[in-house]
């Protein structure tokens, strides 16, 4: 009686996809089956990022299906897809299904996120579909620019420039995706790297241009001396003011000032737009240290005060978290001259 296969690869075969030749690998599959899985993605060896053209090929041979779909629904395709070092080619030549659809959608959706230019076009030439939408309702161009970060605008363009070649449609929603891409740029503009940032700002140009989006407006960095005044008369208004001004993209503000906006903005940023799911002791300790701020310089008045108090004894309710924001600017207010920050004992 013959040995039954086993279902799952050894442990290590990944590592051998990187060290063993081809003869020892296909001595694997004397006691695997053929579509065997391994790791945590449940993947088949063609799945897998090290599977040589040359087992890929013996693999198709011997019976493997290659378009058998890991745990999440991606086939190798997808997989490949998703590793610029990683042809598509050889799975395209042995049959494969270049619209097999997963979550996320076709592979031409992930080698679109990906920037996997040379891959989106050999998937393209063997009749990849441009406006198939995946889960979410996206196209392979909104997906793309739906995941696009700032490391990522210099090798959007080429992708963008492509799937609109190969008949990709324009959209509010491409349009408004460029516009977010704009914004998430500018506020850490600052900070980004300079050895990159002049390619990345005319790359973003291209984009704008492409996509007749409107160029989100240069970040002008607050300088730290001058007096810190909004122009805006309603205070919902002057909090957005103040924060483009002096809220960093990550971590505390350099100034008090700019710490007041940030926690109030913080805290009603959680809480509305999410929830509260995400409120810890971090939070607790930034709400309280917003209190304290507030007594300090030229004080809020005691009723003010005890609002503030009353708002933060009862988060994480939603009752009226937005006081905390306007108090925030009518501390501001009486409090034009920078004060620099000091240290703070939260993570958030």
């Amino acid at each position: 009686m013959a040995k039954a296969r086993k279902k799952k690869l050894p442990k290590d075969f990944e590592k051998l996809l990187k060290t063993a030749k081809l003869p020892k690998l296909q001595a694997v599959f004397d006691d695997c089956l053929i579509d065997a899985r391994g790791g945590y993605s449940e993947q088949t060896a063609l799945m897998m990022r090290e599977c040589s053209d040359e087992l890929a090929r013996w693999l198709v041979a011997q019976g493997a299906d290659i378009n058998a779909k890991c745990r999440f629904g991606r086939t190798a395709l997808h997989e490949r897809a998703f590793w610029p070092q990683a042809s598509v080619k050889v799975l395209i030549e042995l049959g494969c299904d270049v619209n097999a659809k997963s979550t996320n959608g076709t592979p031409l959706h992930i080698a679109a996120e990906r920037g996997n230019i040379d891959a989106a076009k050999l998937l393209l030439k063997a009749g990849a579909k441009i406006d198939v939408k995946n889960d979410y309702g996206d196209t392979p161009l909104e997906h793309a620019l739906q995941r696009c970060q700032n490391v990522n605008i210099e090798e959007m363009v080429p992708i963008a420039q492509l799937l609109l070649k190969a008949g990709a449609k324009k959209s509010s929603k491409t349009k408004t995706r460029v516009e977010e891409i704009g914004k998430t740029f500018e506020a850490y503009r600052s900070n980004f790297n300079p050895k990159s940032l002049a390619a990345t700002d005319q790359a973003l140009r291209k984009l704008y241009k492409l996509f007749e989006a409107t160029p989100a407006p240069t970040r002008v960095k607050y300088d730290g001396r001058s007096p810190i005044v909004a122009k805006a008369k309603l205070w919902n208004k002057a909090h957005e003011e103040l924060w483009e001004l002096l809220v960093p993209a990550n971590g505390a503000a350099s100034t008090v000032q700019g710490e007041v906006i940030r926690i109030s903005g913080r805290i009603s940023g959680e809480l509305y737009r999410n929830g509260g799911a995400n409120w810890d002791r971090e939070y607790r300790k930034m709400a309280n240290y917003f209190l304290k701020l507030m007594a300090t310089g030229k004080a809020l008045s005691d009723e003010q005060i005890e609002a503030c108090r009353a708002v933060i004894a009862e988060l994480p309710g939603l009752d009226d978290a937005n006081l905390l924001a306007e108090m925030a600017v009518a501390w501001v207010k009486l409090n034009p001259q920078p004060v620099r920050l000091g240290k703070v004992t939260y993570a958030r």
